[in-house]
């Protein structure tokens, strides 16, 4: 099993993620758009997938159907970031297995919208973010922006505003706009939030766990712990 290859459908998600993560068992492939899945599977003897970035918007997205072939041809799926997470957590009771902290929102949020995961970015390597996934922001949010001084209030306020947009609006500018302009938070506290913003997306970082951790090898409990953890809301 620790031979298997690992195929893994990523794009934006692998910016600025550290090279040493790109291991040579690994076969990385873009944003994988409908029937890529299927492509893989038929083409090669049962192994790993990653599904991590897909397209969304200008073409068909990954069906359930190539994703439930796969499964059913023996291959072990797992999903990350952000379509990975949305179709595992879909797919969770037909054996496709999601991981981190991405997918555990999905248990604690039944309401949160796909959307959250999507942002525009340029079509090929370093495939450079134009704008900011909600994930990201919420998560940025949660997690750092007490300590920039951007209280609750002004938080739920951002979060609801970049909802009623579309996600190829939710740039940088945007959000500055509405935490100063109508959150009433200072520029230097919203200016130091988006540099720790940029520097720990939730979507590249549960993929750069993933790689780290690799839950598809086989090594011990201590490693099937960590997965359980990361499966937990």
């Amino acid at each position: 099993m620790s031979q298997l290859p690992v195929a893994i459908f990523a794009g934006p998600t692998t910016h600025g993620m550290p090279a040493q993560l790109r291991t040579s068992a690994t076969h990385w492939l873009p944003p994988a758009r409908r029937n890529d899945v299927a492509r893989i599977v038929d083409q090669g003897e049962p192994a790993v997938l990653v599904l991590c970035d897909g397209i969304f918007d200008a073409v068909p997205a990954v069906s359930h159907a190539e994703l439930c072939h796969a499964l059913d041809s023996g291959w072990q799926v797992w999903g990350v970031s952000s379509l990975g997470a949305i179709r595992a957590w879909e797919l969770r009771d037909e054996g496709m297995r999601g991981f981190g902290e991405v997918y555990a929102t999905f248990e604690r949020m039944p309401d949160l919208t796909d959307d959250e995961m999507c942002l525009l970015h340029c079509p090929e390597e370093p495939y450079f973010p134009v704008t900011e996934a909600l994930i990201n922001v919420r998560m940025a949010l949660e997690e750092h922006g007490a300590a920039c001084n951007i209280d609750a209030g002004a938080a739920a306020h951002l979060v609801t505003r970049l909802g009623q947009r579309w996600f190829g609006e939710r740039s940088e500018a945007l959000i500055e706009r509405i935490l100063v302009d109508e959150a009433g938070i200072a520029p230097p506290d919203c200016a130091r939030w988006l540099v720790w913003l940029r520097a720990n997306r939730v979507k590249n970082r549960d993929l750069a766990e993933l790689l780290r951790i690799q839950p598809w090898l086989p090594s011990g409990n201590e490693r099937q712990d960590l997965v359980e953890r990361q499966r937990a809301p």
